[in-house]
C-alpha cells in the first residue's frame, strides 16, 4: 500500500524516495550479499532512525528480495538475520561501520530545500547515467 502525503515536504520526501530507489537499484544492479538480480535499496540504518542517511548510498545495501527479507526478520527469531548482518558488517568494515554509527546521530533540518536539493542531486545522477 502507497502512503499519501498532503504536506509539501512529505511529497518531496516521497519523490525523493522513489528516485534513490531507482538511481541506487540502476547502480547497484546485483545483491551485494548473495549476488542475486536486486530488487531494492536496504536501509542499514532505518529511514526513521536517522533522516541524515536516509539518502547516503553508504547507508544502502543493494539487496534481492530474499536477502532483504532476512534483515527485516532481525526482530524476529532468526539466526539467518543476524548472520547476514554480521557479513555486512565484515564485508564493509570497521570504518563503515565507525562511519555511520557517528553520522546517524547528527540532526538535520528536513525542509522544503533540503529535500530539492537531494532530488536535484539524484536527477542529476540519473541524467548522467542515463539511467
Amino acid at each position: 500500500m502507497r502512503k499519501h502525503s498532503k504536506t509539501e515536504n512529505g511529497q518531496l520526501q516521497m519523490k525523493a524516495d522513489r528516485l534513490l530507489q531507482q538511481v541506487f537499484t540502476k547502480l547497484f544492479p546485483h545483491c551485494e550479499m548473495c549476488g542475486q538480480p536486486v530488487s531494492c535499496a536496504h536501509h542499514f540504518i532505518e529511514k526513521s532512525k536517522s533522516n541524515i542517511l536516509r539518502y547516503d548510498f553508504k547507508n544502502l545495501v543493494p539487496v534481492c528480495q530474499s536477502c532483504h527479507t532476512k534483515f527485516h526478520n532481525k526482530f524476529g527469531f532468526s539466526k539467518g538475520t543476524y548472520d547476514i548482518i554480521d557479513a555486512l558488517i565484515r564485508k564493509r568494515g570497521k570504518k563503515w561501520l565507525d562511519y555511520i554509527e557517528k553520522t546517524r546521530h547528527k540532526l538535520i533540518k528536513t525542509d522544503k530545500v533540503w529535500y530539492n536539493a537531494i532530488i536535484n542531486s539524484l536527477e542529476k545522477e540519473i541524467n548522467e547515467k542515463t539511467i
